[in-house]
């Protein structure tokens, strides 16, 4: 294939992955243009990284995103779309590569449960200003919050179903314990 070739092709696939998305474009009341296609790879450390451009940090709603592989196909079957959330401190926190992109950590990436926007809207999606993990780094809410429901997890659904402490997050099993 040609450079334009290619150059058309990826330009077929991103219309194709925006037109599967697009009810949660309209839920989450973004431009098209701000939900694209990321491919992820390792960088010289050997970290699994996606690589967000600085205009893409600047997005007012912050930058939505599905994995591809390499044939430009998505990379699971659930469809998973990330979410880079607006952040004006990315040329501190992030390496910049030779091909001017900031390399951000696949653990540091934001999922978005689109079940939960789809009954929220764009309410359910938080504006934070920097990246935090889903689960690993979560911080367990103080007696006067509550956590946000777009970062509950299945195995958190099914100890709150199951009145079983089975969950990854000390809190919520610590919670279900005292209600026995």
């Amino acid at each position: 294939m040609t450079q334009e070739e290619i150059k058309e092709l990826k330009k077929i696939k991103l219309e194709t992955i925006r037109d599967y998305h697009q009810k949660l474009i309209d839920n989450l009341e973004i431009p098209r243009s701000d939900f694209n296609m990321k491919m992820a790879f390792y960088d010289k450390q050997g970290r699994n990284v996606v690589g967000i451009f600085a205009s893409e940090f600047k997005k007012e709603k912050g930058f939505y995103f599905e994995l591809i592989t390499r044939d430009l196909e998505p990379l699971d079957a659930e469809r998973t779309v990330y979410k880079i959330p607006s952040n004006s401190s990315f040329e501190e926190e992030f390496e910049l590569n030779e091909k001017g992109s900031y390399l951000v950590p696949l653990e540091e990436l934001r999922i978005v449960n689109t079940t939960s926007v789809a009954i929220s809207g764009a309410s359910a999606i938080s504006d934070k200003p920097s990246f935090k993990p889903p689960i690993a780094a979560y911080k367990a809410p103080s007696a006067m919050e509550d956590a946000p429901y777009t970062e509950m997890t299945i195995r958190d659904y099914y100890a709150i179903q199951t009145g079983k402490p089975v969950s990854s997050k000390t809190w919520l099993n610590d919670l279900i314990k005292s209600n026995k």
